[in-house]
């Protein structure tokens, strides 16, 4: 039987049977790339990428639709990069978004996975489109091969086709430095911090159905010393559902802690006249009983406490006026008899800084 369709290209022609389909566009579904050395780059539609039936957490819903809203408006391709440490909400947040510019603007998603010859020229044969870079530097290092480079142009924006092009990325120092700070490439860099307490305790209640407000508090109270993202709390709560109490499944959970310097940590004083002031420094929040000093250099005084006499408040632990003490941390021979902290602290607030996947 004589084919049914006959596709001319560069002067060669390629004889197809009656099962070839021409579109003039992507139809809109979710693609992955596949690339032969004898065949080149061809799409193969995949699962599509939608959040499901799971329960969103945090701010992911307005930062969908800033993105869905500032890529209607611009007249150019938008980026986004999608910042933070592994099991924060990164890989939902994109289901999300690809989600939505399937519903709003009719726009597939191809995926990126894999780091492949004129990889970048392709994807500028796409049409309209919404591309996802899952881990990108990751797949894509940034050494001496520059397989980062390739990108530039087309994170430009300058293409005929407009396309909305998402990169997650785990580690920011890994990425290259003509992307990142250029809003000219990806207009939005959305970080993922650590959930909240508030979070924690709301995550807890929505999926371990009657759990004891006992554990939600021990758990909560775990959080505030100690990295929690969405990928433990969905394992604390896989074993609370199955009767086991917090107390005991942590020790046998991989979450482990790694430092044994302790957790950086920020102590907001407040003075008694009103003042306030930050001392920086490390501390190890799960020691009850040990004295431990966090020192400022800059105003040559050390802070000292006990982790057990701080009271769990909204902002962190809170130490009251008795529960510390603020010492002269100068060498004895700088030091002049009587010598004292010239300010006298009313409280102080023990607080782990936000974290990033990286710090600046």
């Amino acid at each position: 039987m004589p084919a049914s369709t006959i596709v001319a290209s560069g002067g060669e022609f390629r004889l197809y049977g009656d099962s070839v389909q021409t579109f003039a566009s992507l139809p809109v579904a979710t693609y992955a790339i596949a690339f032969s050395q004898t065949t080149g780059y061809s799409l193969h539609q995949t699962e599509p990428l939608a959040p499901g039936e799971e329960i969103v957490y945090g701010n992911h819903s307005s930062r969908v639709q800033r993105i869905v809203t500032g890529y209607s408006a611009m007249d150019r391709s938008l980026g986004v990069i999608l910042s933070g440490d592994k099991g924060m909400g990164k890989s939902l947040m994109i289901r999300m978004i690809a989600e939505r510019m399937r519903e709003e603007h009719n726009l597939p998603t191809v995926l990126v996975q894999h780091d492949t010859p004129g990889l970048a020229a392709f994807l500028d044969e796409l049409g309209e489109a919404v591309v996802v870079f899952d881990e990108f530097e990751k797949v894509f290092p940034n050494d001496e091969d520059e397989s980062q480079n390739q990108f530039l142009s087309l994170f430009d924006g300058l293409s005929t086709t407009k396309r909305l092009y998402v990169l997650s990325v785990n580690m920011l120092q890994r990425v290259n430095d003509y992307i990142l700070n250029r809003p000219g490439r990806f207009h939005y860099h959305m970080r993922f911090a650590y959930p909240e307490p508030e979070t924690v305790a709301t995550y807890l209640r929505n999926q371990v159905p009657g759990v004891a407000e006992e554990q939600v508090n021990e758990i909560v109270d775990f959080s505030r010393k100690y990295d929690i993202n969405f990928d433990h709390l969905r394992a604390i709560a896989f074993e609370l559902c199955l009767g086991e109490p917090f107390a005991e499944v942590i020790r046998d959970l991989n979450i482990k802690r790694t430092e044994h310097t302790g957790s950086q940590v920020q102590a907001h004083i407040t003075w008694e006249d009103g003042g306030t002031d930050v001392f920086t420094g490390h501390a190890d929040l799960f020691n009850n009983e040990s004295l431990q000093t966090i020192n400022n250099w800059d105003t040559e005084s050390g802070l000292q406490f006990r982790m057990r006499d701080a009271v769990p408040s909204e902002n962190g632990y809170l130490l009251p006026q008795g529960a510390f003490t603020l010492v002269d941390i100068r060498d004895e021979e700088d030091k002049s008899p009587g010598d004292e902290p010239e300010q006298r602290a009313a409280s102080v607030t023990l607080r782990r800084p936000p974290k990033y996947s990286i710090d600046f």
